[in-house]
């Protein structure tokens, strides 16, 4: 009975360790925190869905990562801080935040989308 016992909370804890390695929300955050398009960029999918200051269109990586460097000079961010998380519908990951910048303050809303082994960005919005 012990052995089974272990043997599950060794199974719980290697499979919340791998779900946690495969969350990209911190290194997403620190890239929005300090204005770095081409980190951002790095969690792109081959093309993305952008929305920024309610103009959207579907975008290669390259293409959204010039949109948001050149948004990021506009607006110098400050701060970044999730303030909700969760799974859509369709299984993808969610998080909203709030964007403190030098001309105020942005919510952000991106989604993730698991690829091969990790995650990636689908679409994010800035409004």
């Amino acid at each position: 009975m012990k052995h089974w016992f272990f043997s599950i909370i060794t199974l719980l804890v290697f499979s919340s360790t791998a779900v946690a390695q495969g969350d990209i929300t911190p290194k997403v955050s620190d890239a929005l925190k300090r204005g770095d398009a081409a980190s951002l960029a790095s969690f792109f999918m081959p093309q993305i869905d952008l929305t920024l200051n309610g103009e959207d269109g579907s975008y290669s990586a390259a293409e959204a990562q010039k949109i948001l460097a050149a948004f990021f000079s506009q607006n110098t961010p400050q701060a970044f801080t999730v303030k909700h998380q969760g799974t859509s519908k369709l299984d993808d990951q969610y998080r909203i935040g709030d964007l403190n910048t030098a001309k105020g303050v942005f919510r952000v809303t991106f989604f993730m989308k698991k690829s091969g082994s990790s995650m990636q960005i689908k679409q994010i919005k800035i409004e």
